[in-house]
């Protein structure tokens, strides 16, 4: 009974994760159109921002992990405190009433964030058995968008702001609850000892063998993040309101819960490369047809449930490709490394993409266009990928 336990105690803890994860940052953007419409500051706070600290504090505590042995694991102490930090973010953001202090507070949640995300997939990459991660991160996506789509669906509303708050409040309890229960709770297993220290360096000899890998990675990430990022602020010009845009979202979430075992099944059978690659592909051309047809509301919501739904199958088809890919016993620092490489480049596209929005009159029918480009360019890598590695 220790395998269904431990998925359970780990599920828990996905869903305090994933109501932070799916929740958190939308109630930003929200409460920053009060101080701000700028495209250019959005993108560098929600995307420019958290890319460099991902940047400079990832592969170092990556690093300090991987080499890290206590009574209670190598993950968890590391989980812990950035679940504390996290929370102290969230509670900054409750009780900030200017644009500094909101933009610190939100500084603050997304350094722990980033810092605490691969530490939990590191924790579950050590715990769970690798022959069913596949599924396993299936089942993780259908808590994760079940969480998305219960909220979306029921506080997304045009009055979001008046119980911004008591909500963010509710949330950051919620998940510091379930952390806190996955750390009590969830044993490691027995590590051996760390290899002799001879000077630490972030690239070590040979890991050159991975930078294909990881810029493949990057940029199938950064493909769907244009709208992602400026999705709710694209609502004004094709006439959508808050509580249509949540709608559209709760129904994306859905869709994505139906699809999440069977495409979890799919990269255990076929792998996650393949599953990307087609993934990708498909983003690109939808992208590039809503680019040439979407003018109005209902074109609009369409094209953000298929984005949604699409960018979900990527996701959760390519999750366990690093652990599949990267040696277990330096993971940790080799997918900080590799999120290095993707906060580099969401770093340059996010301030490109706000100052060009910014220049063309926030016309946001451009994103569809740089995120087909962007998956385009994911598409031929993955092919080289394909050939590589299968």
């Amino acid at each position: 009974m220790g395998l269904p336990v431990l998925c359970v105690l780990l599920l828990i803890g996905d869903l305090g994760w994933s109501l932070r994860e799916r929740s958190v940052q939308e109630l930003f953007k929200v409460h920053l159109l009060g101080f701000s419409q700028d495209a250019t500051l959005l993108n560098v706070l929600i995307g420019a921002m958290p890319a460099l600290l991902s940047l400079t504090l990832g592969p170092l505590i990556g690093a300090w992990s991987d080499r890290t042995r206590t009574r209670y694991g190598r993950r968890i102490p590391f989980v812990f405190g950035t679940a504390v930090v996290t929370t102290i973010g969230m509670t900054g953001m409750i009780f900030s009433t200017s644009l500094t202090g909101l933009a610190v507070s939100w500084t603050v949640f997304e350094m722990a964030t980033i810092v605490g995300n691969p530490l939990f997939l590191a924790l579950i990459n050590d715990t769970v058995p690798r022959h069913i991660l596949g599924r396993f991160f299936g089942l993780f996506r259908i808590v994760s968008l079940a969480t998305g789509a219960g909220f979306f669906a029921l506080f997304f509303r045009n009055g979001l702001v008046a119980v911004f708050q008591p909500l963010l409040a509710a949330i950051a309890a919620v998940y510091m609850a379930c952390m806190l229960l996955v750390c009590l709770k969830v044993r490691e297993p027995p590590y051996a000892a760390p290899p002799p220290r001879s000077g630490w360096r972030l690239v070590q000899a040979g890991d050159k063998q991975w930078g294909r890998l990881f810029a493949a990675v990057a940029v199938g990430a950064i493909a769907v993040l244009p709208i992602n990022i400026n999705g709710i602020n694209a609502c004004a010009q094709f006439g959508v309101d808050a509580g249509s845009f949540g709608r559209a979202i709760a129904l994306t979430y859905a869709i994505s819960i139906l699809l999440a075992w069977p495409v979890g099944w799919l990269a255990d059978r076929f792998h996650p490369l393949r599953v990307g690659a087609v993934t990708l592909t498909l983003y690109t051309v939808c992208m590039l047809a809503s680019w040439q047809l979407v003018h109005g509301r209902t074109g609009f919501l369409v094209a953000l449930i298929v984005h949604g739904v699409l960018a979900g199958c990527y996701l959760t088809g390519t999750v366990s490709l690093l652990p599949a890919l990267l040696p277990r016993e330096r993971f940790l620092q080799l997918a900080a490394v590799s999120a290095s490489v993707t906060a580099l480049l969401v770093l340059v596209s996010a301030v490109g993409l706000g100052a060009l929005l910014d220049a063309a009159g926030r016309d946001y029918r451009l994103l569809y266009l740089v995120g087909a480009a962007t998956a385009g360019c994911g598409v031929l890598l993955w092919r080289g990928l394909l050939k590589r590695y299968l």
